[in-house]
């Protein structure tokens, strides 16, 4: 051995006794300053339904831009924006000069067919003139009716006319809706049907296997902070984000007030099966700053033990916790000025209400 070794042996070992006087000299202040007083209440198992949370945007529950198949003229615009309607009503009428030239032209064929007919019954004509006459008159019959159907917009289902995205007098020429987060498709006519609205919600994949098409949800608005909604979960998406590992689910509330609007926030709280865990009051859990990590102490032999807890769902003052077992006491008063493993007196038991405070 070394004359360095030789003078290091003495360095550490004089730092290990002086790191043992330090711990000794703290444990010997605590004993000096005496036994701290707090008050405790026993953790306790609890049945609970657990919720899950989540926030979610508000749409229409159809919604569609309904145009024609050709451009045209706006001729006439039946109903004012804001009005609702049935499904069928006649919505707008286009200009017919394609369909009339179209009805002419079915007219004239519908005429030869019928002279060709009658001809081939009495033998004077060839198969081959009749199939070509006919073959004519049915691409004009389909064509007509194109044209017709191009003259006129009909309601697909029940709604509301929500915007005209073309005047009367103006050209339809498939022009986008430039609306942000509705529907970008060509139109005249935005329909939206608005007795019922769907909130759509990204849930976490973790998440996703508790949550079932029919569950029960609740929904809370900003512009309704006061009132609460019931909901349905009527759709979860077949895949996932790949970018967020998230899945969108559909939760359907019934709107006939009308006070719910496309585009609102909503809180999404969905209701799971019931389960038990160990409750503690809320002001007994602390975090450590720097950490994220939550605490309780426990009193164990007179002593206050610092014990990690993950907090599960809150019910009120109380809250679910996961790393410690039920009917241990738990620090609810004092525990602010409590070191792990410091010497405690119990002086009192408060209830659940007291304990709060």
């Amino acid at each position: 051995m070394n004359k360095i070794q030789y003078t290091l042996i003495p360095v550490a070992l004089m730092l290990t006794l002086a790191g043992c006087g330090n711990h000794a000299d703290e444990q010997g202040a605590r004993e000096k300053q005496g036994p701290k007083e707090v008050s405790v209440v026993r953790s306790k198992k609890r049945e609970y339904h657990p919720r899950l949370t989540y926030g979610g945007t508000a749409y229409a529950f159809k919604e569609a831009n309904l145009g024609t198949a050709l451009p045209g003229r706006v001729e006439k615009l039946h109903y004012e924006e804001g009005e609702k309607v049935k499904a069928g009503a006649l919505l707008v009428e286009l200009s017919a000069e394609l369909y009339a030239q179209a009805l002419a032209e079915k007219n004239t064929l519908e005429k030869d067919f019928e002279r060709i007919s009658r001809l081939k019954e009495k033998g004077s004509v060839t198969q081959q003139k009749y199939d070509h006459i006919k073959a004519k008159y049915e691409a004009a019959k389909a064509k007509a009716r194109m044209m017709r159907k191009n003259c006129r917009i009909r309601a697909p289902f029940s709604g509301t006319v929500v915007d005209y995205l073309v005047k009367e007098g103006e050209n339809f020429l498939f022009s986008p809706s430039l609306k942000s987060g509705y529907s970008h498709t060509s139109g005249i006519v935005q329909l939206m049907q608005l007795n019922r609205l769907k909130i759509e919600a990204d849930v976490n994949e973790k998440d996703l296997p508790r949550i079932s098409e029919g569950q029960e949800a609740r929904l809370s608005f900003d512009a309704y902070p006061d009132t609460t909604i019931k909901g349905t979960v009527t759709h979860i998406d077949p895949i996932l984000s790949t970018a967020t590992h998230s899945g969108k689910i559909e939760v359907t509330v019934n709107n006939r007030g009308g006070i719910l609007k496309p585009g609102m926030y909503a809180g999404v709280s969905i209701r799971l099966p019931k389960t038990s865990h160990v409750f503690v009051p809320l002001k007994a859990v602390f975090r450590q700053p720097g950490t994220g990590n939550d605490f309780v102490f426990v009193v164990e032999n007179s002593k206050a033990i610092k014990q990690p807890v993950k907090k599960l769902s809150t019910q009120g003052d109380q809250v679910a916790v996961r790393g410690i077992r039920e009917n241990i006491q738990v620090v609810v008063h004092g525990k602010n000025k409590l070191n792990n493993g410091d010497p405690v007196t119990v002086t009192g038991t408060p209830s659940e209400k007291q304990s709060s405070r």
